[in-house]
């Protein structure tokens, strides 16, 4: 169901001292658990926190490329539904951590293959009655990329690795590599067959960092992370 951007006016540009930060950065829906970090400077440019130890961020996904409207988001009414946003004694700020691609929203939950053009928050206090604008995260290191299934990390037994960029695997018959960019973005394809019990090939990647690779075998998957 589509929500209406709600409230005040999107916040549509980030200052230098703006004192918010999503962690890693960039980050994206398939970044895993994600940070969100806001006052770390006593900055409260965005929204004034009043000294509240209990904010939350209500939260809403765009995937048809309309930032007007959301097609998942939070109850706004329901705290439980809400991300909290606590002080943090050692940061010495506020902290939020959600997993924005495995996250409910309003109890719907994102099919795999989704496309998410942004991610928007909004920062409140407990009664609802105190907000920031609408915080569009692109502005914060978020990009736009597809879902990969939050399911695949673990419903499949099939066995393989990458390590020192060779991938070693033990599955037999025709099977097929994919390399992913953390943003869903489809770097490689490798089809390949094994008939021993152990089979190795190159991953030729031209840049560092951290990738997903997603092995499919007779109708199954698997995908893990790695660094290259």
């Amino acid at each position: 169901m589509k929500t209406n951007l709600p409230f005040l006016a999107l916040l549509a540009f980030t200052t230098a001292n703006a004192q918010l930060t999503i962690s890693p950065n960039p980050t994206n829906i398939n970044s895993g658990l994600v940070t969100i970090t806001y006052g770390a400077n006593a900055d409260w440019s965005i929204f004034n926190a009043n000294s509240d130890p209990n904010l939350y961020l209500y939260t809403g996904l765009d995937t048809d490329g309309v930032a007007s409207t959301w097609e998942y988001s939070d109850t706004w009414n329901n705290l439980a539904t809400l991300v909290p946003l606590t002080w943090n004694t050692v940061a010495n700020a506020y902290v939020a951590n959600v997993n924005i691609g495995t996250k409910n929203y309003s109890s719907l939950t994102l099919p795999n293959g989704t496309q998410v053009y942004d991610w928007f928050f909004i920062i409140r206090n407990a009664a609802g009655n105190s907000q920031s604008a609408t915080l569009k995260a692109t502005n914060y290191g978020f990009t736009a990329g597809p879902t990969l299934s939050k399911n695949q990390f673990y419903t499949s037994n099939i066995d393989f690795s990458i390590t020192n960029g060779k991938m070693n695997t033990s599955v037999q018959g025709k099977s097929q590599l994919e390399i992913y960019a953390l943003d869903g973005k489809k770097i490689s394809e490798t089809d390949f067959e094994n008939n021993s019990n152990s089979f190795e090939i190159p991953v030729n990647l031209n840049q560092k960092g951290v990738f997903l690779a997603k092995l499919k075998s007779a109708g199954t998957s698997k995908t893990i992370k790695f660094i290259n």
